[in-house]
């Protein structure tokens, strides 16, 4: 290829004739840059020159072909930490078949090149022609212009655990395996799992999919695809790598799921994060009266440089936070040059969200609490303050300056919803006639950027009043443990005040913008500016008005 050749391809096939992993580096930054969307690999020996038969047959031999396939997978996708476009795959349907002309391998779209690491030979462009379906009518045959490389075994040194099942003579036996993830964002470590592992089982693969309570504590848990959609990218992924392989996928409320309980399998794949797992599984298939299953580790892919996860693997965590501080969905309502605009922030106990609140005011945001303008109802002889008394009683007044007792309202309203509920009929609305009459003060103080600092924000159906909301989240264990040592409390009454209140999962889908404080503040101060500009950029457009 040359640089003044730039045409890109949407979907493009890379043919490796010599799999030697540190040529893999070279090979794929000098085919990526040329391909948008799908790019999918082919480990195969062309038969187009003059060769024996013995070296044919043998590079046919299924246990010959996974040996030359599996040390290029880890290989691939250690350089494919980043989650952008093109979407990599390693094909593997010639481990099942040779691919011949009478049997070409069909691929999953139409490929508009491909790219070949071979010398260039008046047959090749023939060979892919005949042996690959579904290349365009007009494909582009691109040879990669490689200096002469040597196997260096310094570098992309493949981890080889003592209990490897590629180092055994045959892994035939090992051919119904099980293997567990949430598959959330289907990324390339992912990938590597689900290709390694189909790679490796020749009947059936198992794959329990993580949802319910095994859920629940992740970060940003409510941005996780629905179960269904996971089991779904899944399947479809591996009836595109290999087709012959047939595929079991089931939700999972516990780590061991199925691996515990089906009599047929014979080796669990894990990753090196999670091999401890496999002990557990093979402890609970003792005590079930089951065959023990042999262990397959596979390394994790590295993490991108600029990861703030405080993790060194891929992870589908940061593919989420991709979300907070972005605009989800429209505005409830447009900026307008004559009128404030105004973002209700809410969250849960313990979410950081007044010290989101705190970060937006020095950006230049005026701030309303509506937890303190609901003091302000209570005081003596307002509306609210008679509503109250008339609904629950002159015990709960003072009888020394005449105010409401909150501690003995509480003990009335706290233990029924219903007394309760008339409580909030009462003071919600009054609080949103207060926020109404502050946000127009400041307005005309000059403040064009306005705050609801509003914990039940979206309990009290105050979103008549802003143009935006924003939603603080937190993982629910990370919650407890804030409140617990905020205000001293036990562990049990964190809870019940945290299930008392709408989860994150019920609050979500009314979120125009996400935000998470549960990594360090400089982090969080990161994620608010970020989503601070990006709020100024939607709301002046072209005229700025703000």
């Amino acid at each position: 290829m040359t640089e003044k050749n730039i045409r890109r391809f949407q979907t493009a096939l890379l043919l490796i004739t010599n799999p030697i992993r540190s040529r893999i580096p070279f090979l794929l930054s000098s085919v990526i840059p040329y391909v948008e969307r799908n790019l999918y690999v082919v480990v195969q020996n062309p038969n187009f020159q003059s060769s024996s038969s013995s070296s044919s047959e043998k590079f046919f031999d299924r246990e010959q072909q996974k040996e030359r396939i599996r040390p290029m997978l880890y290989a691939i996708y250690k350089q494919l930490t980043s989650t952008k476009n093109p979407s990599v795959d390693i094909l593997l349907h010639n481990v099942d078949s040779a691919i011949k002309s009478t049997n070409p391998i069909r691929l999953p779209r139409i490929c508009e090149a491909v790219f070949a690491d071979c010398s260039p030979s008046p047959g090749l462009y023939n060979y892919c022609r005949d042996h690959f379906y579904q290349l365009d009518q007009n494909f582009e045959l691109r040879i990669i212009d490689e200096k002469e490389t040597k196997e260096d075994q310094s570098i992309d040194k493949l981890p080889i655990f003592d209990n490897d099942l590629f180092n055994t003579k045959s892994t035939s036996q090992y051919n119904r395996g099980v293997l567990g993830g949430t598959f959330d964002r289907l990324h390339n470590g992912h990938k590597l799992l689900l290709t390694e592992s189909a790679l490796l089982c020749d009947e059936k693969i198992v794959i329990g999919v993580t949802d319910g309570v095994m859920i629940k504590n992740k970060v940003l848990a409510e941005v996780v695809e629905p179960i269904n959609d996971r089991m779904s990218n899944v399947r479809s992924f591996v009836d595109l790598i290999r087709p012959s392989l047939y595929v079991h996928c089931e939700p999972i409320e516990d780590p061991c799921g199925p691996s515990a309980t089906m009599a047929d399998l014979n080796c669990i794949i894990v990753t090196d994060e999670t091999q401890e797992g496999a002990s557990q599984v093979n402890k609970e298939r003792q005590e079930n009266g089951l065959s023990q299953l042999a262990v397959h580790v596979i390394p994790m892919v590295p993490a991108e440089n600029d990861n703030q996860d405080g993790d060194n693997k891929l992870s589908s965590t940061s593919l989420r936070r991709q979300r907070l501080g972005i605009l989800l969905k429209p505005p409830l309502k447009s900026a307008e040059s004559n009128r404030p605009y105004v973002i209700g922030l809410t969250g849960g106990i313990g979410s950081g969200k007044s010290s989101i609140a705190r970060r937006l005011e020095k950006l230049g945001a005026a701030i309303i609490n509506c937890d303190k303008l609901g003091h302000e109802t209570y005081k003596v002889d307002t509306d609210v303050y008679k509503k109250i008394i008339a609904t629950f009683g002159e015990e709960i007044v003072n009888p020394i300056d005449r105010s409401i007792d909150r501690k003995i309202l509480g003990n009335k309203v706290f233990q029924s919803s219903d007394e309760l509920k008339k409580l909030t009929d009462i003071v919600w609305p009054a609080i949103l006639n207060l926020t109404k009459e502050r946000i127009e003060y400041l307005f005309k103080e000059g403040k064009r950027i306005i705050v609801l600092d509003a914990a039940v924000l979206l309990e009290a159906q105050w979103t008549e009043a802003v143009n935006e909301i924003w939603i603080a989240s937190i993982p629910p264990k990370e919650a407890i443990r804030r409140v617990v040592e905020r205000d001293h409390l036990s562990s049990d009454e964190a809870k019940r005040r945290l299930s008392n209140q709408m989860s994150n999962q019920e609050r979500f889908p009314y979120a125009n913008v996400l935000l998470c404080t549960y990594w360090a503040e400089s982090v969080t101060q990161k994620q608010v500016e970020h989503a601070w500009h990006l709020l100024l950029e939607r709301i002046n457009g072209d005229n700025p008005i703000f």
